[in-house]
């Protein structure tokens, strides 16, 4: 098991190495993981240490392993549908089910991410020790911790693959779920957690302290007074490693030779929303990419979750000053329109989503203004409702319905904002999403960092855009000058249709002269 251990780890860097030698997004992606994965050890163990050292220690031990347990288990389901090595490439190797779930734990756990988690560990075990003598109870605890963080994150990156496969659907709904549960992490808990006092976050570790890792937090803080108790937290704490462990060796076998389960066909002349949509698409080619476009958002899970984190965080990054302000007033709903940054990043890769069909029509002599036209129609109706949904549920929040018909016009510029971004982000770098049974399978051709990086440039130049007749419209409203505000509200319209037109000729422009290229990213990797 040794051996095989250290084989494993031994392939994990040469992969690693050889993206470096590679050059190009490889080479990007490869210096990024280690400088996210540096930040994040620097920044976590800081942030732990100093948890350590607070008069509240106690209580804080059992949220940081609880929480931090619970957001690897999000971006597991999330971002953990790949592996450093994937189980079926050597599920062909002369290897016991033991000997390759050990090798795959031990790849996952000595790159840069594992690294990292293991810096968060030391600190995690320095911070909250507080006399000499209960240091190995703490190490030992902490090691415990450190495998319930391994074992979630790959048990549920197996678990959802094989759900993807054998029941897409609802493989797609737990993804997209798990996004909405990962952002609300970052959003929303940080920001409730500080409106806690000290014997409400007490309350709080008490409950939590029944759960695993809240018993790995326990046992941390009792080893300070009593080793036996410590010790027996430790072992409540660790009993359920049994069952990860069973349940990651059963997935890795059973995925290695996991087939995709065929479904009934969808009837979407059946459904009313369906039907509506259809006849918003409107007629000839431009219709029909609109509709195709449409009908396969929800074909995998990447693009299932582009569709509902986007909407999420477009919608929550619009109602935050609404929920979080103690005084929200006008400005309120206004910024509830302002939605643009939900459309962008729901409808970032549009033409990748699809990228076999767009593929034969560019083969076919097909017009490139047909399909990004196309495109952005799509979008735009996909898109619509974050429009109208924030500007009322800020509304709705605040109180301020008078502002109403000024929110749902902030939301209409923010709508054709956002969409000429997003067919700008797409056309600039198209991801080709896989159509394969292997869930592994990446369509990506090293261009996700690159793509992530141009997503940054196009958001800088949508606010220089935007922000100044924002920031005029909430002048306005500040001082209630009824006028001003409509005669910006009919401004912010009219610049976001000069943005989406702006966004159609470019990408237009940008397909038209790189054919080959563009079928090449769109190419989905079987």
């Amino acid at each position: 098991m040794r051996a095989t251990a250290a084989a494993f780890a031994r392939l994990r860097w040469r992969l690693f190495a050889g993206a470096f030698r590679h050059g190009g997004a490889e080479q990007l992606g490869a210096v990024l993981s280690v400088v996210a994965s540096a930040v994040v050890a620097f920044g976590g163990g800081i942030a732990v240490l100093a948890a350590g050292r607070d008069d509240e220690w106690r209580t804080f031990v059992v949220l940081i392993c609880v929480t931090v347990v619970m957001m690897v288990l999000a971006l597991g389901v999330v971002a953990g549908v790949s592996q450093p090595i994937d189980p079926r490439v050597v599920a062909t190797e002369p290897l016991s089910n033991r000997d390759r779930s050990v090798g795959l734990l031990t790849a996952a756990a000595v790159g840069p991410p594992g690294i990292a988690g293991a810096v968060i560990g030391v600190a995690l075990a320095a911070g909250m020790t507080h006399r000499p003598a209960a240091l190995p109870v703490v190490a030992l605890a902490t090691l415990s911790w450190l495998a319930s963080l391994l074992l979630v994150a790959r048990t549920a990156t197996n678990g959802l693959s094989l759900l993807l496969v054998r029941a897409p659907r609802v493989g797609q709904f737990i993804v997209g779920f798990g996004g909405l549960a990962f952002y609300g992490l970052f959003q929303f808990v940080p920001a409730s957690f500080a409106g806690l006092d000290a014997g409400e976050r007490a309350d709080l570790a008490t409950a939590l302290a029944w759960t695993p890792p809240g018993q790995i937090g326990e046992a941390i803080a009792t080893g300070q007074d009593s080793i036996v108790a410590s010790l027996g937290h430790t072992l409540l704490g660790s009993l359920w490693l049994i069952v990860l462990w069973w349940g990651f060796v059963t997935s890795t076998e059973r995925l290695a030779v996991a087939m995709r389960s065929g479904g009934p066909a969808v009837r979407t002349d059946r459904n009313v929303v369906a039907r509506w949509a259809h006849r918003a698409c409107g007629a000839g080619p431009t219709g029909t990419v609109a509709w195709r476009s449409l009908v396969t958002r929800f074909r995998t899970p990447r693009t299932a979750i582009e569709t509902i984190t986007g909407a999420a965080v477009g919608l929550a990054a619009a109602l935050s000053p609404a929920l979080f302000r103690d005084d929200p007033g006008a400005e309120a709903v206004l910024v509830g329109g302002a939605v643009q940054l939900g459309v962008l990043f729901m409808a970032g890769n549009s033409f990748g989503n699809d990228g076999p069909a767009v593929a034969y029509e560019m083969l076919a002599g097909a017009d490139p203004a047909v399909a990004v036209a196309g495109k952005a129609r799509s979008i735009l109706i996909v898109a619509a409702p974050l429009a109208v949904i924030g500007p009322l549920a800020a509304a709705a929040i605040t109180g301020a319905w008078r502002f109403l018909p000024a929110g749902l016009g902030v939301g209409i510029a923010g709508l054709l904002a956002g969409v000429g971004a997003a067919v700008v982000q797409s056309s600039l770098v198209p991801i080709a999403v896989p159509d394969t049974d292997n869930p592994f399978a990446s369509g990506e051709s090293g261009q996700g960092i690159l793509a992530a990086a141009l997503l940054v440039l196009v958001l800088v130049g949508l606010t220089i855009v935007t922000v100044p007749v924002g920031l005029a419209l909430l002048w306005a409203a500040d001082r209630d000058r009824a006028g001003a505000v409509v005669g910006l509200v009919v401004a912010a319209i009219a610049l976001g249709a000069l943005v989406y037109r702006s966004g159609v000729w470019f990408a237009t422009r940008r397909l038209s002269g790189r054919d080959e290229a563009f079928l090449a990213s769109v190419t989905p990797a079987r």
